[in-house]
């Protein structure tokens, strides 16, 4: 597979990466066959966060035997030295490694966050000590839509890479605003998102006929990888079927004719901005109501023709459903879209009731 220089790092890695966020949705033993079966078709560089659930002790037992052949890469959203150490040491245990290659801020958002990151008793400061000891080799952030932030993290000189959300429907605009800019000062470039958590792809396989929809998952990935300024992309994966795609697309990766691009920017353009990217960033909810399956089966409710029955189906295997919400508003907080996601439950409930 083809690698490219991650900025400053010097790390070769894969065009593309594991994202870890949809381990906790499988077992260990599943875990450990897609883990394994991507490090063998030529992906190096896995990525997780210690918010994914159990994903980091996952990914701990599925490569305990094969450090040497990964780059791991973990976050915390902790923002003071103590608590950022203890998420450091959290992380090397349950990844079950001396070191990490790649220690990032997750989510990275307004000015008084940064700065609390990049003071004396902060993220940063815990992390350049951690550099110097050897548990931890490069550092970098995440973000999604601050771009006045991600400008600040990369001038700062102190950050290695940028993990930022970039897709087809481009909504963070970061191809014009923030990737020359970190190409200008040697950042590496990680794409999470790249199908905007699923969005931008044809729905499972398991649903039967395809339904019209004209973006597929390699469409997605070319979109991205054709920008120059991205190293790599790090779409979540947890079936067999999704690695051995995403490898194909990246080992016969070509670019996107401008027309095709331009066919698929006006199919992406249809779903408009008000859908679940299922970054789980709302959860946990206190309820116990998976907002992002239940927001998921909505979105295929309304973009695909005659998906609703299927829709209901799975609705109806929820455990918890969406008119248990309080209303509380912790979820709308938390999400990095600002989606009105107390409105959109009420709108599942209703739709996919039968």
């Amino acid at each position: 597979m083809q690698k490219k220089r991650l900025g400053k790092t010097d790390l070769m890695v894969s065009i593309i990466g594991f994202g870890g966020i949809k381990l906790p949705q499988v077992s260990p033993d599943d875990a450990d066959e897609i883990l394994n079966l991507a490090i063998d078709k030529g992906i190096n560089f896995v990525d997780t966060a210690k918010g994914y659930g159990d994903s980091e002790e996952k990914i701990g037992r599925a490569l305990s035997g094969r450090r040497g052949e990964v780059y791991i890469a973990t976050k915390t959203m902790s923002n003071t030295r103590d608590e950022a150490w203890a998420d450091l040491e959290d992380s090397l245990r349950k990844l079950q490694t001396d070191y990490i290659d790649l220690y990032q801020f997750h989510n990275l958002r307004m000015e008084p966050q940064y700065e609390q990151c990049m003071g004396a008793d902060g993220f940063m400061a815990a992390m350049e000590q951690a550099r110097e000891q050897g548990l931890v080799r490069h550092i970098g952030f995440s973000s999604h839509r601050y771009h006045e932030t991600m400008k600040q993290a990369i001038l700062s000189g102190r950050f290695e890479t940028a993990m930022l959300a970039y897709n087809i429907l481009n909504d963070e605009m970061v191809d014009d605003e923030v990737l020359p800019l970190a190409a200008e000062h040697d950042i590496g470039v990680i794409i999470m998102k790249p199908l905007a958590g699923g969005a931008l792809a044809q729905p499972p396989a398991d649903i039967g006929e395809q339904t019209g929809f004209v973006i597929t998952a390699a469409d997605g990935l070319r979109f991205v990888l054709a920008n120059e300024y991205v190293t790599l992309a790090i779409p979540g994966m947890q079936r067999r079927e999704e690695v051995i795609e995403n490898v194909r697309t990246a080992e016969t990766f070509d670019a996107l004719t401008e027309q095709r691009k331009q066919e698929l920017v006006q199919a992406a353009e249809a779903l408009g901005q008000d859908f679940c990217r299922m970054c789980w960033y709302c959860m946990p909810c206190e309820q116990g109501i998976k907002v992002p399956v239940i927001l998921r089966h909505l979105g295929y409710a309304k973009r695909f023709p005659g998906l609703l029955e299927w829709a209901r189906g799975r609705y109806g295997m929820v455990e918890v459903k969406a008119d248990e919400c309080d209303e509380c508003g912790q979820c709308e907080e938390k999400c990095p879209y600002e989606l009105s996601v107390r409105e959109m439950l009420a709108e599942a409930h209703e739709m996919l009731t039968t």
